[in-house]
């Protein structure tokens, strides 16, 4: 009976965490294997890459290693991200978060116009505690020069990781020259920085009439 009552504790610990870990309805079912390669190499390579940074993740983690994964619209960076995310909730019992960095600059916008809610410095704290944090969707907005706000936060939040040693994995559609421009050079560089990973999703979207 203690076993069975520990068991169940134990999965619902597990299942909070993974639903801490925002990931909504849709990518909560992606796994490494549900990721349709079709034997296509660059395919492949990239759930490979995805795949071993999830299975040898302690290593990552103890070094901050980070991954971004860019590429085209549709193509799968978020399913593999998502993938990886479950995996080291449940293999490692790290606590995980995915959050678009339009999320993150509303979430401090916000915090901006009211005292009710959590200060900014909170929120970024919130952010860097986390083992592992997933920022997708970085680049989909049109940078503008000397009035946009986006690079200096993403880059505050990339550093805050970065001094604390944790991982984080970033996911655009922008490629590794026009990136900078979304996030800063010094965040890219951190990102670079200790071995920092890349898998490139360079085939076009999988999205059609759409249906993923």
């Amino acid at each position: 009976m203690r076993d069975a009552a520990y068991a169940e504790k134990e999965a619902e610990e597990l299942n909070r965490d993974l639903f801490a870990t925002g990931i909504t309805p849709r990518f909560r079912g992606c796994t490494f294997d549900s990721f349709i390669t079709n034997a296509e190499s660059a395919k492949v390579r990239a759930q490979s890459i995805c795949r071993r940074y999830a299975e040898e993740f302690e290593g990552h983690y103890r070094a901050g290693r980070a991954l971004m994964l860019l590429g085209e619209v549709g193509n799968g960076k978020t399913h593999l991200s998502c993938a990886i995310l479950q995996h080291v909730v449940r293999e490692y019992g790290a606590k995980g978060l995915i959050v678009t960095a339009e999320a993150i600059m509303q979430a401090v916008t916000d915090s901006f116009r009211s005292n009710a809610g959590p200060s900014k410095s909170g929120l970024l704290a919130e952010l860097a505690a986390v083992d592992l944090l997933v920022i997708d969707e970085v680049g989909m907005h049109t940078p503008r020069p000397g009035k946009d706000f986006m690079p200096s936060l993403l880059h505050e939040v990339i550093d805050r990781r970065y001094q604390l040693v944790r991982p984080t994995i970033l996911i655009s559609n922008q490629d590794r020259e026009q990136l900078p421009a979304y996030i800063g050079p010094r965040a890219m560089d951190r990102l670079r920085e200790n071995g920092g990973l890349l898998a490139p999703f360079t085939w076009s979207s999988a999205r059609v009439g759409g249906v993923v």
